[in-house]
């Protein structure tokens, strides 16, 4: 049986994505990094079998990288799972990992440098493709690729933002019969990894949003708005600092909702990582995310790390103006990007997803993900209420 690869599998979105899928009962998985003493840690987690032993026969077990070789451990829900060594850099090294994959799930970054590289590869391997990132610049070739293999998919943006950063208030708008406005916060207390960091400090300038910017009236406002130092923001504790703007993805839900207004900002629960983003302008993009990585982790000393997403929705139901916010917590954002890239690929699966390019806010149904979220014991808090912020949910779902 073909495998579900996963680029990246030791990383904070791969783990968790990892364990999802194994706890879906999807497999067997091919395990992919560039370790290959960690993502063999990875696959023994799984439950390893004396008897098995190291791999054997054709497969990506000679694939070239640091650490050549690769093992199969047997998974307790399902067939054996591989741990291979993979180098996205490394071309021979990818192809052989994405030969003999059904799908190639990339939890690996930071996606502004992988751009369309491992999408190529599984996609001349003849295997679907899901990646967490949405990287604006590995757009256009990977929708070339994806049309120069017909019968493939090729999902993008699979992950929280972009993904389920549109998703989630899709699912809202649903129950109403005319949304009007949207606010939104999204944030907390949250740990950048290396490659997050990166990709976060390219986002500043690679168009993915414009900062300080509100959707108005139908149209995009520029400087319309302005950061907040120690204000306080409904749903999130004590007093926190925001950076409001708007995203690309945030733009196009705004026209396809038909929304006259939208206002959009990061939360940050503490000073130090919204002093940094001033800072940043004057550092190269490894020393700048060097910084983020750095002055998280300071925040968080101490305290427990969140990310949530506030969805507040105004608008039109059963002839009454109503107001209702979606709430989704978790311990950090990569559990949530793990949770996303778990439902696509289950869709994929599934064979809800048709052929070709497509990005998962377009794609995934938004109240199948709002159900699998439900489900996910590391979703910790999920729910939407009307009216009053301490009123009943309108769906079950604080866990």
């Amino acid at each position: 049986m073909r495998a579900v690869g996963i680029l990246g599998c030791y990383g904070a979105v791969g783990r968790s994505a990892v364990r999802r899928l194994r706890e879906a009962g999807i497999g067997p998985l091919r395990l992919g990094g560039r370790d290959l003493g960690r993502v063999r840690e990875l696959a023994e987690q799984n439950g390893p079998d004396p008897g098995l032993g190291p791999a054997s026969g054709p497969g990506p077990a000679s694939a070239p990288g640091p650490g050549d070789g690769a093992g199969r451990f047997a998974s307790a829900r399902g067939p054996a799972d591989e741990a291979v060594a993979v180098d996205i850099a490394d071309a021979a090294s990818l192809a052989a990992f994405c030969d003999g994959c059904r799908l190639v799930l990339n939890c690996a970054g930071p996606s502004c440098v992988i751009l369309d590289t491992a999408a190529r590869a599984a996609l001349a391997a003849g295997a679907h493709y899901v990646d967490v990132a949405g990287d604006a610049a590995a757009f256009d070739g990977v929708f070339r690729a994806a049309r120069d293999s017909p019968g493939s998919v090729a999902l993008l943006s699979a992950g929280m933002m972009p993904g389920l950063s549109a998703l989630l208030p899709r699912h809202l708008a649903a129950g109403f019969d005319r949304p009007e406005r949207l606010r939104a916060y999204t944030g907390g207390l949250d740990l950048f990894t290396p490659a997050a960091a990166l990709d976060y400090v390219a986002s500043l300038s690679g168009g993915y949003a414009t900062p300080l910017a509100a959707w108005r009236g139908h149209q995009v406002i520029p400087r319309a708005l302005r950061p907040g130092m120690g204000v306080r923001v409904p749903h999130f504790p004590g007093r926190v600092d925001t950076y409001p703007y708007l995203a690309a993805e945030t733009e196009r839900l705004a026209r396809e909702l038909g929304l006259a207004e939208v206002e959009w900002a990061s939360v940050f629960d503490g000073d130090l990582t919204a002093a940094a983003l001033g800072r940043l302008q004057d550092m190269d993009a490894e020393e700048a995310a060097a910084e983020l990585v750095r002055v998280s982790r300071l925040e968080a000393f101490g305290r427990s790390p969140y990310f949530q997403l506030v969805f507040e929705m105004s608008g039109e139901s059963g002839g009454a103006a109503v107001t209702r916010t979606l709430l989704a917590r978790a311990a950090d954002g990569y559990e949530l990007t793990a949770a996303v890239a778990a439902a696509a690929v289950e869709a994929v699966e599934a064979g809800r997803v048709p052929p070709g390019p497509g990005e998962a806010a377009d794609v995934l149904d938004p109240g199948r993900v709002f159900a699998a979220l439900l489900d996910d014991p590391r979703v910790t808090r999920l729910e939407i209420v009307e009216g009053a912020a301490h009123a009943a949910p309108v769906e079950e779902g604080v866990l």
